[in-house]
């Protein structure tokens, strides 16, 4: 067994074979005791090397504002060259394992080398280093740890060295052999730290441990999956990770190869419905008290007051946190409790380390990232968790509209995780990604800048005009909701589907509902209402079921998608009850800025996104537009759709002649309109009815005129034209003879 060759029992088809053999680079000759492959002389894997590097690391930060490295290299001055070479190895193998964007591999790479120089004279890294720091790693999700313990994780891996530096020779070269026996090497290295543990037996066994590090991940796989190999045996670490191993076997059977556990595929059906992975937690103290917050940012901690709680442990039920609540704390309003079993319930289940956490004052934001799991103190009266706050702070005036709205957000403990994107680019990157490609940090992410311009081809379609279709859309992106009005036939849901396709630039449609009003459509249909619905047991029950509305403004303000125009088309809007349909939407519509509670979800603050765009239609024939309130109509723009008006004016006509068809019946058009007067323009006739096949023969033309367009004039003049008046002045032989007049 060659030091750089990795044993084929530790093989694992369909990992990347470049971070296997750079793990084994590393990690072989420090294993089996050899020299350092980085120099091919010096003893790395050694007590002495190990000890010194962890005594120096456990002096602690220097300076806390300064970058990671910074502070290690003054922690290293005048350290011996095996520590400084044991550092370069623990460097890379801390974070080899891991998928990273392009510029945070150029971090890792430029830590790695610029460790390497502080050697005398400089270490020169061998190729073999470099060849497994891609960006294609295999530890993905929830490894924000990595980032903010690195230096938490150095010590780990310190103690880890010096552990199996002092184990016989045999026990080594025992646990080189077989997975269990190296998980038991590395659990008995002293302060357990999972994740970087975990790491490691990854990459010395990757035939057998899995990719996966973070306790909460492997419980959903695990739980998710444990049937298709005869149930779980224990929730023991080593009792978890043979129960992956044994379904991970059972899926690369199925499959034919190695699967990801990240891949889409398999996401969907381990992690819990609802849980977009990494979240973001707004924080507050009670009553907002200064002196709590501070000591948060003193002791890198957040903390939850729970004096008058029964002991629950991590990971408890949010049944159990109702029902102890209830009991514990009867001397608090009813909104009171339902805000500490929120608070509670979050604090101990759904945070996880690497989420992103944020608390307010004095009109700014200060944002840091969870690093423990809850814990007890103060004899039970508070719960706690290891937080690193970072020292830069935000003016909450200059965070984005979107994210000022979420911070609006009452409650102790709020789930801001549809603005996580944005709060993101709030972490400060350490000096050393500045220096690695010279970039600034990505800006925070602002919804929907602005639609791109229509284009000439696009109007072309429509057999439109290019100028007012553009308006019709600056408008639309002012306002971010109007009504297309006109009479029958102008093509008022035609326009509203194209131009919201084109806007939208989804060809799929995705971004783009329609629903139709009609007078029995409801709140409950529209947003969100109570349905009925049968159980497994065969009983009938009801159910919150989330309407058009509800469901597309949850899709556009998931994270990520700030940028992506959504829209909402209603067709017919004038022929609901609007009041009654849109109830305390309405001031949404108007205040996209602020939040409100809803009838059905009276905890659960909403708001509409300003991605979000309404489309709305109306028939002017129908009278019920003359009735609608001043409330809608000051909430969206009004465009009408006119057959004597641009766009819809020549339209016909262009079609026509773009498909070399007979132009007659856009000359049959005009002179209809023209004998409908002027004052009931809102009855005149649109160009749709003659942009069928059957228009272009005169059989056709007699039955649409016949079955659809006399109909409609008749119903509109019932009363004060009879059918004789109404043939001669509208009928299509009259018509034909005044054009041939003419």
């Amino acid at each position: 067994m060659t030091p750089n060759k990795k044993p084929a029992m530790h093989r694992a088809l369909g990992i990347s074979k470049e971070i296997e053999d750079a793990a084994w680079f590393v990690l072989g000759p420090g294993l089996l005791g050899k020299a350092s492959p980085l120099d091919g002389r010096t003893r790395t894997w050694s007590v002495a090397a190990a000890s010194e590097l962890l005594e120096r690391l456990e002096r602690g930060v220097p300076d806390p504002k300064a970058p990671m490295m910074t502070n290690l290299r003054e922690n290293l001055e005048g350290a011996t060259r095996g520590a400084k070479q044991l550092a370069v190895e623990l460097l890379f193998l801390q974070s080899l394992p891991l998928a990273h964007e392009v510029k945070s591999l150029k971090v890792k790479r430029a830590r790695v080398a610029e460790a390497a120089s502080w050697l005398e004279p400089p270490l020169e890294l061998p190729d073999e280093l470099y060849a497994g720091m891609t960006d294609h790693g295999v530890i993905r999700d929830r490894t924000a740890e990595f980032n903010w313990t690195i230096w938490d994780h150095l010590k780990w891996l310190c103690r880890f060295v010096r552990h199996v530096a002092q184990r016989p020779a045999g026990v080594v070269q025992a646990a080189v052999k077989d997975p269990l026996a190296f998980h038991e090497l590395t659990m008995g290295t002293p302060d357990d730290q999972p994740a970087i543990r975990r790491s490691i037996e990854f990459l010395v066994w990757p035939a057998y441990f899995e990719p996966v590090v973070a306790d909460v991940e492997r419980q959903e796989i695990r739980d998710a999956f444990a049937s298709l190999v005869g149930g779980a045996k224990g929730d023991s670490d080593e009792e978890v990770s043979a129960d992956i191993h044994r379904i991970r076997l059972h899926l690369d059977e199925q499959a034919g190869q190695r699967i990801d556990w990240y891949s889409r595929q398999l996401v969907s059906q381990w992690r819990k419905v609802g849980d977009p992975g990494r979240r973001a937690w707004l924080l507050r103290s009670h009553h907002d008290n200064a002196e709590v917050i501070a000591a948060w940012h003193d002791e890198e901690a957040v903390t939850l007051d729970v004096e008058h709680l029964r002991l629950l442990d991590p990971g408890v039920t949010a049944g159990l946190v109702q029902h102890a609540v209830d009991e514990d704390y009867k001397h608090l309003s009813y909104v009171e409790r339902e805000d500490t079993k929120s608070a509670i319930f979050a604090f101990l289940t759904v945070m996880k380390p690497g989420d992103l956490v944020l608390y307010q004052t004095a009109g700014t934001v200060r944002v840091g990232v969870v690093l423990g799991e809850p814990e007890h103190q103060d004899d039970n009266r508070r719960l706690r968790r290891k937080v690193r706050w970072f020292d830069e702070v935000h003016a909450m005036a200059e965070l984005p509209r979107h994210v000022q709205r979420q911070l609006a957000s009452s409650g102790l403990i709020v789930d801001v995780t549809r603005v996580i994107q944005a709060l993101d680019s709030l972490i400060p990157a350490e000096a050393e990604a500045e220096d690695a490609d010279g970039t600034e940090p990505d800006a925070a992410v602002e919804p929907c800048e602005g639609f791109r311009p229509l284009s000439a081809e696009f109007a072309a379609s429509l057999h439109m005009d290019l100028e007012p279709l553009q308006e019709i859309a600056e408008l639309l992106e002012e306002n971010r909701q109007l009504v297309l009005y006109g009479p029958p036939g102008t093509g008022k849901t035609y326009l509203a589907k194209h131009l919201a396709a084109e806007l939208a630039g989804d060809t799929s449609d995705e971004r783009v509902k329609l629903v139709q009003f009609h007078p029995s459509y409801a709140y409950e249909d529209f947003f969100e209402g109570y349905r009925p619905d049968k159980t497994d047991d065969g009983q009938v029950s009801f159910k919150l079921v989330a309407g058009p509305l509800r469901r597309l403004a949850e899709e556009a303000a998931k994270p990520g998608n700030e940028n992506k125009p959504y829209f909402l088309i209603i067709d017919e809007m004038n022929r609901a009850n609007l009041a009654k349909v849109f109830g305390e939407l309405y001031f949404l519509l108007e205040y996209r800025d602020d939040r409100i509670y809803l009838q059905y979800s009276p905890t659960e603050p909403f708001s509409l996104p300003d991605n979000l765009y309404i489309i709305g239609t109306m028939n002017t024939a129908d009278r019920s537009i003359a009735m609608m309130d001043a409330a809608i109509r000051r909430r969206f723009s009004f465009i009408e759709l006119h057959p004597k008006t641009e766009p819809v004016k020549g339209s016909l006509l262009r079609f026509l002649q773009a498909r070399d068809l007979d132009t007659t019946p856009a000359l049959l058009l005009d002179e209809l309109n023209n004998a409908i007067d002027e004052w009931d323009r809102d009855l005149m006739i649109g160009p749709s009815y003659f942009m069928k096949q059957a228009a272009q023969t005169p059989q056709g033309l007699r039955r649409i005129w016949k079955y659809e367009l006399m109909p409609l004039l008749e119903e509109h003049y019932h009363g004060q034209l009879n059918r004789a008046q109404l043939q001669e002045r509208f009928g299509l032989e009259q018509l034909l003879s005044r054009l041939a007049r003419a």
